[in-house]
């Protein structure tokens, strides 16, 4: 029988990419199995695509591969345009869509038909992504996640889902809610759209009851769909404390079931390795938030509490 994993180990799963700081040179080591994905008319890179994917794609002629500094360049392929936001996103379609009829990439098997935004280090808007190429792609992204619970006078318990047997991480318990931050969407509007896709909650009922609590932020070395690669993270976080009488209801089948837990036993399940890889994290930063986790019981709360909020800087080592 597995020893019961610390929230340490929980962490140390999901925030697995190596720290620059700690050890340049092993980080730099590592580097060597990731290359950079550039976009012309910007210095830093947006992502890191681990080169099994690199070797996988067919590439098409407006991508520029230099091999020796493992750059992965997307050209405007010498097309002159007034708008190059939307050519960089025809192109990037493109390329995704071949990837997608070619079936060799595991995430690119299913595409998500949902457009997702790469920011540069400012800001800007530079381009919109398929969500089968973020994991491939290794950029940054935005999702929201909420926890729902109730007060009963056994305390406080909280939905927890089982993910549907097509889902990634399937069987494995998950966040009460959650999902990608679309391109365009506030993080708002989004928890709001999937709480209702999700488990049926009333858009109205949500907005004047649901609490932000700010962000997690992480960097794995795994897809979604456990393939070696890069994942930067960030979450918006919100709660929400439902009335004993809502019940939530399976909306678009991403869950099989939705069961109240006490805290005890979403910590037990925690140490069992019961959730989703990064659900842990969310659930972590709520037991955190409600005194659950203080520095009374958790000896590395300070290290923990670092983890969880993981600045990206994304850079040429």
């Amino acid at each position: 029988m597995e020893p019961p994993l610390t929230n340490l180990d929980l962490v140390n799963q999901v925030d697995s990419w190596p720290y620059f700081g700690r050890d340049p040179e092993a980080y730099k080591r590592h580097m060597q199995n990731y290359h950079y994905f550039l976009i012309e008319g910007y210095d830093e890179p947006f992502g890191y695509i681990h080169n099994n994917f690199v070797a996988q794609m067919d590439w098409p002629e407006y991508w520029k591969i230099d091999s020796e500094r493992r750059f992965l360049h997307l050209t405007n392929g010498g097309i002159k345009t007034s708008n190059a936001f939307e050519l960089r996103t025809r192109l990037m379609r493109e390329t995704l869509q071949k990837g997608h009829e070619a079936q060799k990439i595991l995430s690119l098997k299913r595409w998500a038909n949902e457009l997702f935004p790469i920011y540069s280090s400012k800001g800007e808007h530079v381009v919109d992504i398929d969500g089968c190429g973020v994991d491939m792609f290794g950029i940054i992204n935005y999702s929201v996640h909420m926890i729902a619970w109730v007060m009963t006078v056994e305390g406080m318990k909280i939905w927890v889902p089982r993910r549907a047997p097509y889902m990634s991480f399937p069987g494995k318990l998950d966040n009460t809610v959650g999902g990608g931050l679309t391109s365009g969407e506030r993080p708002i509007d989004g928890i709001v759209r999937e709480c209702e896709e999700e488990l049926s909650l009333d858009p109205e009922y949500v907005r004047a009851n649901i609490r932000s609590c700010g962000t997690n932020s992480f960097q794995l070395t795994v897809t979604d769909l456990m393939e070696v690669g890069c994942q930067h993270q960030v979450q918006y976080l919100f709660e929400i404390e439902l009335r004993e009488d809502i019940i939530p209801q399976i909306g678009d089948g991403e869950v099989m079931d939705v069961t109240l837990m006490t805290i005890d036993q979403v910590q037990q399940a925690m140490k069992e390795g019961q959730f989703k890889l990064t659900c842990n994290l969310t659930y972590m930063a709520f037991l955190i938030r409600h005194g659950y986790i203080n520095a009374e019981n958790e000896p590395n709360l300070i290290e923990i509490c670092s983890r969880l909020n993981r600045y990206h800087r994304l850079f040429i080592a």
